[in-house]
């Protein structure tokens, strides 16, 4: 292809210019191949993100199947199931991913909306925490109360201890230790963990709890480097209604 002037006559570069016009050339066939390196990471980029976004999907739907193989052991196997005695630990493959599951009962925690608030205020004092971060909490409690409202969700509790200056550390989790479900005015003695046991002052009974129907029980799954699923549900037996699911969600489990 030959560059003509206006009056049609061969465009000839003149001597200065021809290094300017091969220079320019150099820079945008660098600019044009930048343009397509950044086009290829970012497609590349976007891969990688609709891989990892299927994986966690693919890991939330093997989460859900372990809670209903959970719930199926209960309602089927009833005495001879795994869960009869709580609390109890086992471990799933499912579709080629390991999920540990632990099932604990709701009726071994203190319920903040049943229980008397001295009971609450022993049990945080046990557990180390300030004369005013508990005052603090009890009147959050009293308050709820007086006003005829009670706390929805175990969340709804964690929230209000926050609130208080009352966080999870070593030896005290506020999801392991208090309720909103389980209906009692005072845990049962063989279903609670025995850090609350010492908490309360009383012994600490080393045979499971045995599941009873009704009973609120909380179902943990976690799997190496993802978010565990909590599940509490409440198992009845019925066949038009074998069991309710109160609680569903993703948080991190206490230690």
């Amino acid at each position: 292809m030959v560059i003509r002037s206006w009056d049609n006559r061969p465009f000839v570069p003149k001597q200065g210019e021809r290094g300017y016009i091969l220079v320019t050339a150099m820079w945008l066939l660098l600019l044009g191949a930048s343009i397509v390196a950044l086009l290829m990471l970012k497609n590349l980029g976007r891969g990688e993100e609709i891989s990892f976004e299927r994986e966690q999907l693919q890991i939330q739907y093997v989460q859900e199947s372990a809670v209903e193989t959970v719930v199926a052991d209960m309602l089927f196997n009833g005495p001879r199931g795994e869960f009869v005695l709580l609390p109890a630990k086992t471990s799933y493959i499912i579709d080629g991913t390991q999920v540990t599951v632990r099932v604990t009962s709701e009726s071994g925690k203190i319920d903040v909306n049943q229980a008397d608030p001295s009971l609450i205020d022993r049990a945080l004092r046990g557990f180390g925490i300030s004369a005013l971060q508990r005052q603090s909490f009890i009147s959050q409690i009293k308050v709820e109360r007086a006003n005829g409202r009670l706390f929805q969700s175990n969340g709804d509790v964690e929230s209000a201890m926050e609130k208080s200056g009352i966080i999870d550390r070593d030896g005290f989790c506020v999801s392991r230790y208090f309720t909103v479900y389980s209906g009692l005015a005072s845990p049962q003695t063989n279903q609670m963990d025995a850090p609350l046991a010492r908490a309360l002052g009383q012994p600490t009974l080393e045979a499971a709890g045995k599941a009873g129907t009704g009973a609120a029980m909380k179902i943990e799954i976690t799997s190496d480097g993802n978010a565990p699923l909590n599940v509490i549900i409440r198992t009845s037996g019925l066949v038009s209604q074998s069991h309710s699911v109160l609680d569903w969600r993703y948080a991190a489990n206490c230690n």
